[in-house]
């Protein structure tokens, strides 16, 4: 890692280069150093106390390198946990700080996550900068190795007519990945339908899907094209596919099967040349165990499955899809908003997200709206962060807001193991003892563990 420092001392930052190990490359730099400053991978401000006649121009200094856009992400290295120089630092645009008189271990930690920041940055500018050229599967921002695989997958059957099944939590984007597989598609110019399946009352759907004739039922006064004829050689999305009624299954299957329907009260066949697209956020395998849906249909429609990850087990997409939302909600509603604060973006990275990309981009709506300055802050975001919010007044010490990244790390993996510590410890890349050490220093409670 290619790290620059902005300081006098440089016999400290010399002995400081060779504890950090080589896995670690610290050079010397100016505040006006452009090109250095935006060719590494994290920059080190020293920053005295607050009473040091120094400290003015070296927050001068962390301020001019931030206002380069391009730079790599400031942390400020304080010579004691003094809150209020921190607290200084962290408003004038430095991503993270660091005590000097902490361990070799934690300053690791902070670079390792500015580094990463670092990188998310970039891709997003990279995105930015292709603009129109994007596939309609890269427009779809993320990072993750099981949604690019999902991706991947995808931009294959687009080019074929084959049936989709889409599945995943609500929230996770279900429509815009049939979307951008009908836009990659050879029907790319036909028309795309997309039907909420559970919004439509069971009394309507049939003639919703498949139309009427005149006179057919009470109400009917006209003639009305159906869904399926609407979207001609296009695609029909069937969204909520799950929450059809057995009766309405049998309906679809024999469309499916044999690629044709009728208007309600019309004995006149007509073609059904669409591709077809479903989503669901329920489990079809379980519903069909249950007999609630019919296993003949499940197979008819489970051509091709692509199951979308939920966004709480791709973390690292959070900050790539919070500054995009950033800046189209900025661009949408004229605000000035352009950046997020580290807490802010901190909160958001440890949120768990049960509303998924959808409740991302409407806390980030939110907080573009009723935001004033140029910088989402903490308390910009909604009320499931006010325990962040208390964190954030309190003033937390850098020692402190790592024991709890620590903490909330390990809980939340051993969630998700199923408090199996041996795999726990292999994701966390671990020892098992060392994470039975942790779970005795951090206080982990029982009943987490």
């Amino acid at each position: 890692m290619k790290c620059c420092y902005v300081d006098e001392r440089r016999d400290f930052f010399s002995v400081l280069g060779e504890k950090l190990g080589e896995e670690y490359q610290l050079e010397a730099a100016e505040a006006d150093d452009r090109g250095r400053l935006t060719d590494c991978d994290a920059i080190l401000v020293g920053l005295p106390g607050v009473e040091h006649a120094r400290f003015p121009a070296c927050l001068n200094a962390l301020k001019k390198i931030v206002s380069n856009v391009e730079a790599a992400p400031v942390v400020a290295m304080v010579s004691s946990a003094d809150r209020h120089g921190m607290r200084l630092a962290i408003a004038a645009g430095a991503y993270d700080c660091f005590v000097e008189a902490g361990s070799m271990e934690e300053l690791r930690i902070v670079l390792r996550r500015a580094a990463r920041y670092r990188e998310l940055t970039r891709e997003v500018r990279e995105l930015r900068s292709r603009g129109p050229n994007l596939s309609e599967f890269d427009a779809l921002l993320g990072t993750d190795a099981t949604l690019r695989a999902v991706f991947a997958l995808a931009s294959k059957v687009a080019a074929t007519g084959a049936t989709v099944l889409v599945t995943g939590e609500s929230g996770t984007g279900k429509e815009l990945l049939a979307r951008a597989i009908h836009k990659s598609s050879p029907q790319a110019a036909e028309p795309f339908v997309a039907v909420a399946c559970s919004s439509i009352p069971e009394t309507l759907i049939e003639s919703e899907l498949f139309g009427h004739e005149k006179g057919a039922f009470t109400g009917a006064v006209a003639v009305r094209r159906g869904r399926f004829e609407a979207a001609g050689k296009g695609t029909i999305f069937l969204d909520e596919i799950g929450d059809l009624s057995p009766a309405m299954q049998v309906k679809l299957l024999r469309v499916l099967q044999e690629r044709s329907f009728e208007r309600l009260g019309s004995n006149q066949v007509m073609a059904m040349e669409a591709r077809v697209i479903c989503a669901t956020n329920r489990n079809l395998k379980e519903l069909v165990a249950t007999e609630a849906f019919r296993l003949d249909l499940y197979y008819r429609l489970n051509t091709v499955e692509l199951e979308l990850p939920p966004l709480r087990e791709r973390r690292d997409d959070i900050v790539l899809l919070a500054h995009a939302f950033l800046q189209t909600m900025a661009e949408r509603h004229k605000r000035p908003a352009r950046k997020i604060s580290p807490i802010a973006m901190f909160a958001m990275e440890e949120y768990d997200w049960p509303g998924n990309v959808r409740e991302l981009q409407n806390v980030m709506e939110r907080a573009v709206v009723i935001c004033d300055g140029g910088e989402i802050c903490i308390e910009h975001l909604p009320a499931q962060f006010a325990g962040w919010k208390d964190e954030a007044a309190a003033g937390a010490s850098f020692e402190e807001e790592v024991r709890n990244f620590k903490r909330r790390l390990i809980q939340r993996t051993l969630v998700e193991y199923g408090n199996n510590k041996l795999q726990a410890a292999r994701s966390l890349k671990i020892a098992r003892s060392s994470l039975h050490r942790l779970i005795g220093d951090l206080d982990i409670p029982p009943t987490v563990q």
